[in-house]
């Protein structure tokens, strides 16, 4: 009991020399999740201080929605998925950011999820195809390679750096080109062939050289969140206060069943609002936006009572925020949703 008292005493005192934690909040853009059909919430994710100790690894979805941590300097990283080698319509998503707590500080982290990974579409006319009817194409890069047939449509990724094209004909290979891709670039490549009586030859045709997924984003005014691609996340939002006809970005989490009280397990029983959380597994208050469903379409297509699947789903939704709905800030007047 003694050495219980005397560790106790030692935290406290610790926790005093050390001054106020700070928090970190954690939010993503996730224009091209949604675009590429990923869901943020599986996403891994890691933060680590300068010296290395981890303060949470695991899957977004089940990450807090504010982090507590010790004044200091710390690395918060994520990716869609973990990728070693070629694979087919595998892209991987992800940023980095170094942030900066001081004590008692609250400080927003925002990953932009750009593609980490590089990709190639190659298709295969007819041409070439009857040149080479026994030949097989392999996509080669430092990290394997991917047997890709004549009639493969996907886009096969690698990590940056060279990938070559080898056409494998009856055992005898000969490289048809190499590419350097980088971080984020798509090249779409056509093979054709060309054939004469007294000689053949190959032809590449390049449909386009480099293709951008994502090159930048730019957060501007109070004006951006009118745009889908720009939508708030529930903290922004709460913190944003009055606005019209803004883009809200959340999870489903439940409904308001009084002001001040919330639901958020089913079955749900109130048809006239929502609530929307941080996470899939939001249950703080602290961390939820209402939302009013007047009666009409959006009503019918949403409500939890005659929609029960859409809970923990991701919806993004425009209306007005205003700085209380059912004790809370929410968000009335609904003109527009889409599901992710």
């Amino acid at each position: 009991m003694a050495g219980l008292f005397l560790s106790a005493t030692f935290l406290s005192s610790c926790n005093h020399l050390f001054g106020d934690p700070g928090t970190i909040i954690i939010n993503f853009n996730s224009l091209l999740t949604r675009t590429l059909n990923v869901d943020v919430s599986t996403y891994h994710l890691k933060v680590v201080d300068s010296k290395g100790k981890v303060y949470y690894e695991g899957s977004y979805g089940s990450s807090p929605e504010a982090l507590s941590v010790p004044a200091g300097s710390y690395t918060v990283s994520a990716v869609s998925r973990e990728f070693q080698e070629p694979g087919y319509e595998e892209p991987q998503l992800g940023d980095t950011q170094l942030v900066v707590v001081g004590e008692g500080e609250t400080v927003g982290v925002l990953l932009m999820c750009a593609q980490l990974n590089s990709g190639l579409q190659l298709t295969v006319d007819e041409s070439f195809a009857a040149t080479f009817p026994q030949g097989e194409l392999y996509l080669k890069s430092a990290d394997g390679e991917l047997l890709h047939s004549y009639e493969e449509t996907r886009t096969a990724y690698f990590n940056p750096g060279n990938v070559s094209v080898v056409l494998d004909d009856g055992g005898v290979t000969q490289t048809l080109f190499a590419r350097n891709l980088r971080a984020r670039q798509i090249l779409q490549m056509k093979l054709s062939a060309v054939c004469s009586e007294t000689s053949g030859s190959i032809e590449i045709q390049v449909d386009t050289s480099r293709q951008w997924l994502s090159d930048s984003y730019v957060y501007g005014g109070e004006d951006d969140a009118s745009y889908i691609e720009n939508a708030l996340d529930v903290t922004s939002a709460r913190a944003r206060g009055e606005a019209d006809d803004v883009w809200v970005k959340g999870y489903i989490v439940g409904v308001a069943t009084s002001s001040g009280k919330f639901a958020f397990e089913p079955p749900f029983s109130k048809e006239t609002n929502l609530v929307l959380g941080l996470r899939p597994g939001t249950t703080d208050e602290e961390y939820c936006l209402s939302v009013e469903l007047k009666s009409g379409v959006i009503r019918d297509e949403l409500n939890l009572v005659e929609n029960p699947s859409l809970h923990k789903r991701e919806v993004y939704i425009k209306g007005d925020l205003v700085s209380s709905y059912y004790g809370i800030p929410g968000l009335k007047s609904i003109t527009e949703y889409q599901l992710d």
